[in-house]
């Protein structure tokens, strides 16, 4: 089965166009979640992503707080605090109703699905240590996450050793290797903070048992226009240019 992979499309309907339209010959969509949140246009990215083909979708921590079901917003910066709060009222009854039943984790074949981390599924994935806490959770020998915004990967042999990690800034493939245990992050789609403004995602051939992660480009400044046009936050709006 080929799977593609998107996460953390944060509102950007520009940047979820360009990479939907890379997704030929993707059999079934992954979701890794924040379909909402910093972006102009978080309604219609709920519209796109539950049309996609066999979808699977889990729960980011802006989905839920932008229908209010999100315990721990204090720790949202101001900018992100702002944005969910318009977020709150472009949302219909149906999108909402939509986010509010996903779930904070799936199974599709040997992947478990998260937005963040285990045994804390809103918790971040930065470094070897951190991966390391994920892997001691893991059901499995491979996980999909996103949160972070950040494309790369972790692999290790055993839970004894020290997670290798592996920038995916510029794209590539991850080889899951029989005996190999994976932590892999796609990246953002809508708002990348890795140094790369592109777009990410990522392929997944079960068959194969490959990860391509790619980036593309998008209309980042018709993106940033129309943020502007509804008055989110200045530094959500710089940001998209520049990767951070």
């Amino acid at each position: 089965m080929v799977y593609g992979l998107v996460s953390d499309i944060h509102g950007n309907l520009e940047a979820l166009t360009a990479v939907l339209a890379e997704m030929e010959g993707v059999s079934q969509f992954l979701c890794l979640g924040d379909i909402v949140g910093y972006g102009a246009d978080p309604g219609e990215c709920v519209d796109r992503v539950r049309e996609l083909p066999g979808l699977v979708c889990v729960a980011g921590n802006h989905d839920l707080a932008a229908i209010e079901e999100y315990d721990q917003i204090s720790r949202f910066n101001p900018f992100a605090r702002d944005a969910i709060e318009w977020t709150r009222n472009q949302l219909s009854a149906g999108q909402r109703s939509y986010l509010a039943s996903l779930q904070r984790r799936e199974q599709v074949e040997e992947a478990l699905l998260v937005h963040g981390s285990l045994p804390d599924e809103m918790a971040y994935i930065t470094a070897p240590h951190e991966a390391r806490q994920c892997f001691e959770a893991m059901p499995g020998d491979l996980t999909f996450v996103g949160h972070t915004h950040v494309t790369e990967y972790y692999r290790v042999r055993d839970t004894t050793s020290v997670p290798e990690q592996v920038s995916l800034r510029s794209g590539g493939r991850v080889a899951l290797e029989s005996g190999l245990r994976c932590i892999v992050n796609p990246g953002a789609v809508g708002q990348p903070r890795d140094g790369n403004a592109a777009a990410s995602f990522g392929i997944w051939d079960s068959t194969e048992a490959t990860v391509e992660v790619r980036r593309v480009g998008y209309d980042v400044e018709r993106a940033q226009e129309k943020m502007q046009r509804v008055h989110l936050p200045e530094h959500l709006i710089v940001r998209l240019a520049e990767g951070r």
